[in-house]
């Protein structure tokens, strides 16, 4: 019985240790919105914890390709950002801020071929469900000129320290 007490112990001490990371990456899939349209979008990212309570992250989300009726768009970013977190226990729940080098494609009237910087922000959560493995959801809204892309996204991502 006491061992068994300890083993659940050091799991639950492992897996809130986890999502304090001061090394992790991952990837994300979801659904992005410009305008009236919808499109797939794809994200990997990189991080790593500066305090228990904040921590830096980079990234690139290809927002996918979005279909007007007067022509076709595609997005992508790269980002830099700022991420404050509170963890409850294997839950991290999280805010993100920060600025994004985005390229926007286009072979229609509405949106021409652009790139830029512009703010970046958004929320999310995480739960470490094994090790060092969490998944989570979040939503971002990246500032593109005069529009903004909502994105959707289910994350997992790995914690290397």
């Amino acid at each position: 019985m006491k061992k068994t007490l300890l083993a659940l112990a050091l799991i639950g001490a492992s897996t809130t240790a986890m999502a304090d990371s001061w090394v992790y990456g991952g990837a994300s899939v979801g659904s992005s919105s410009l305008g009236s349209e919808d499109a797939t979008s794809y994200n990997i990212h990189a991080g790593t914890g500066i305090l228990p309570f904040i921590g830096v992250e980079a990234g690139y989300t290809d927002h996918g390709k979005f279909e007007f009726t007067g022509g076709d768009v595609k997005a992508s970013s790269v980002y830099f950002a700022l991420k404050p977190s509170l963890n409850f226990g294997p839950l991290q729940v999280y805010a993100k801020g920060g600025v994004h080098s985005w390229d926007m494609t286009g072979n229609g009237a509405e949106f021409s071929n652009d790139d830029d910087y512009d703010l970046m922000y958004g929320v999310g959560a995480d739960y470490a469900v094994f090790g060092p493995i969490s998944l989570g959801a979040n939503y971002m809204n990246y500032v593109v000129g005069k529009e903004d892309i909502g994105t959707f996204s289910l994350t997992a991502s790995f914690n290397f320290l």
